[in-house]
């Protein structure tokens, strides 16, 4: 990974790692899965009115952070160009989920699936030279 896709990776890291009870490898801002491209239509043509998308039962956006034997995922708010943290909303153990993922463009989409069915489909922008850390980000939820 190039460095400064290591810096951004780090800042992600470092901004969880104290709300968690192990060592974090990768952390990631995720959003629901079409509500991206909702949200830009919305803004255009509806002047940033009506952007609706169902709900997973995580915050949109959501802060996920992997670990060695846990995903978390976090309520959080951007500030600026670093994350406040609020509160973790759930947590799953890495051996009992399945991730399945596309890429597609502008856009690298994942599915995070419970053994009690939960589906969790959530999306990463990745334009602007995102791809290297969204692959490096799915690739150790596996």
């Amino acid at each position: 990974m190039e460095n400064k896709h290591k810096e951004q990776m780090a800042k992600m890291t470092d901004a969880v790692q104290p709300h968690c009870d192990e060592e974090i490898i990768a952390a990631m801002t995720c959003s629901h899965s079409g509500s991206t491209a909702r949200t830009l239509i919305a803004k255009i043509f509806l002047g940033g009115f009506g952007a609706p998308w169902g709900s997973s039962g995580l915050p949109n956006p959501v802060f996920l952070a992997v670990g060695k034997e846990n995903i978390y995922a976090f309520a959080y708010k951007p500030r600026g160009f670093k994350f406040k943290i609020k509160k973790e909303v759930a947590r799953w153990a890495r051996k009992d989920i399945s991730i399945e993922s596309e890429t597609e463009g502008k856009m690298y989409s994942f599915t995070i699936s419970t053994p009690s069915g939960e589906k969790y489909p959530l999306e990463i922008p990745v334009y602007m030279g995102g791809k290297e850390i969204a692959k490096f980000f799915l690739d150790s939820m596996r």
